[in-house]
């Protein structure tokens, strides 16, 4: 589970125990300077380990899972003004079978921004 803040921009990681406990796990932090950030699990580079991203601002932090609920150190990526979401669709031809999702960025001015992953 990923839950984010209101007050201050992170993605908090609480792990299940398989019986519907949590427990607190760590906390990555998405872009400086935005509150009430937004995230998304997804596998998005293809490895079979769920990836967070983190959304701030005008910025996604991308957290590369690398099991046992440890991440590589974030990398960032620009979205454009005013993101309102994120999702994660294969959209520019490859099969969903692949694991390399593109990311969309709808924003609040009427625009939408489409990262193609371009993961091999």
């Amino acid at each position: 589970m990923v839950l984010g803040s209101v007050d201050a921009p992170n993605a908090d990681i609480y792990l299940g125990d398989g019986t519907g406990a949590f427990t607190a796990g760590p906390s990555l932090a998405g872009a400086l300077g935005a509150f009430g950030c937004i995230n998304l699990v997804a596998d998005v580079n293809g490895d079979g380990i769920p990836d967070v991203l983190v959304l701030g601002s005008d910025t996604i932090e991308v957290y590369l899972g690398q099991g046992s609920a440890t991440y590589a150190s974030p990398f960032a990526i620009g979205t454009g003004p005013v993101p309102g979401s994120l999702l994660a669709e294969t959209l520019h031809g490859q099969p969903p079978s692949a694991g390399v999702p593109d990311i969309v960025v709808p924003d609040y001015s009427g625009g939408v921004r489409v990262l193609i992953n371009l993961t091999k």
